[in-house]
């Protein structure tokens, strides 16, 4: 099955069409990033939503990782504004944020440990039919969110899936002038994101001809694009921009695996995306050594690339890696703190949603040895 809920908008200048997006709607609730006010992408999007003739709110000071606690937070604010119309401005953390908001807005009986997936051993109440429209404009170039149907939040410095179709944005607006504001880590970051999405997307035991279309797109962007993207070339920064939601299309219908699985577990060390970087090779290596599947599909990506099989493959993540910076797992936290926190890491990846997608399904002794090889620690 292949499905996907958003409209999507895409081209220079593209933030105009929230003029005709926003018509009919009386409140209009703009959730942005900091940066957004600072390169006055915000302003032109009040003005677009106050022609449109609606009156609009916008709330600032969301932090870079979206929390339940954050929640709490900002929900008093959108139920007094009562918006009939949300948008998320800025990065995947702003739209997850928006997402979660209109779950909680829509639906106040709810509560967080209901409708989350705190692992694979227990399933989470069905979220009901939500009204609030919600428009996705990411500033940002590696979540995907804009047109996945996932929210992750963190609760106790651990990141948990709400994922229903409800949280579908209606609309995506690709503005390429909007992600020319990243700075050179966030370039990074988000673009090796787009790649792991694109790969562990293309390896689910889920995936389909229309899904791996998409996955392999994005992967081959990355490759062909991300550097160029970080040197400030403008066509490359935009190409990765729509990489980003084509990996995000992928991994709506095939889902992710063991390596996201991982980096959600261990979201307390660093940004998302460098630890999905780090982690990735010892997961390919691991899916490889242990199913003809994994192999196969690696095999074929590697062939989309001019590569000779998985092993190169593996070798060009790995080159990739080295040449835009990503550091070691053990630059990121010292090890007695990594290590006292290792066995609870472990058991949750175990127990993660994601584990039941990827190509194999490892024991949690051995996604233990996975987080040692990444930090490099033999016992």
């Amino acid at each position: 099955m292949f499905w996907l809920k958003t409209k999507i908008i895409e081209g220079k200048g593209s933030l105009e069409r929230l003029k005709k997006e926003a018509k009919n709607h009386e409140r209009v609730l703009i959730l942005a990033s900091h940066s957004m006010k600072k390169h006055r992408f915000l302003n032109e999007a009040e003005d677009h939503v106050k022609e449109a003739g609606a009156e609009v709110l916008s709330i600032m000071g969301l932090p870079a990782e979206p929390s339940v606690e954050v929640i709490e937070e900002f929900l008093p604010k959108v139920r007094e504004f009562r918006p009939d119309l949300l948008i998320a401005l800025g990065g995947g953390s702003v739209i997850d944020t928006t997402k979660a908001l209109k779950i909680f807005y829509d639906a106040p009986e709810l509560k967080f440990e209901e409708i989350a997936f705190i692992d694979r051993f227990s399933k989470p109440k069905p979220v009901p039919k939500l009204r609030t429209k919600l428009i996705a404009i990411p500033s940002t170039s590696g979540a995907g969110s804009e047109v996945s149907g996932a929210s992750v939040l963190k609760k106790d410095g651990i990141k948990y899936n709400i994922v229903t179709p409800e949280i579908a944005p209606d609309t995506a607006i690709l503005d390429p002038r909007l992600p020319r504001t990243m700075p050179p880590e966030v370039v990074r970051n988000s673009g090796l994101d787009v790649l792991v999405h694109g790969i562990e997307a293309y390896t689910t035991k889920i995936a389909n001809d229309f899904s791996d279309a998409m996955a392999i797109k994005a992967i081959k962007t990355v490759f062909e694009f991300l550097e160029k993207s970080l040197d400030g070339d403008e066509m490359a920064r935009e190409k990765m921009h729509y990489s980003s939601t084509m990996a995000g299309i992928a991994f709506l219908n095939a889902r992710l695996g063991l390596c996201h699985a991982m980096s959600h577990k261990a979201a307390w060390i660093g940004p998302h995306g460098l630890l999905n970087a780090i982690f990735l090779p010892y997961v390919m290596e691991f899916n490889a050594s242990k199913s003809d599947y994994a192999r196969k599909h690696y095999g074929e990506i590697a062939r989309e690339l001019n590569l000779k099989g998985w092993k190169e493959l593996l070798s060009a993540v790995k080159e990739l890696n080295e040449r835009v910076g990503v550091p070691k797992l053990s630059e990121l936290v010292d090890e007695e703190t990594f290590m006292a926190r290792l066995d609870g890491m472990a058991e949750k990846t175990y127990r993660d949603g994601l584990i039941s997608f990827n190509p194999v399904e490892p024991r949690p002794e051995e996604i233990r040895e996975l987080y040692l090889r990444a930090f490099g620690v033999r016992e």
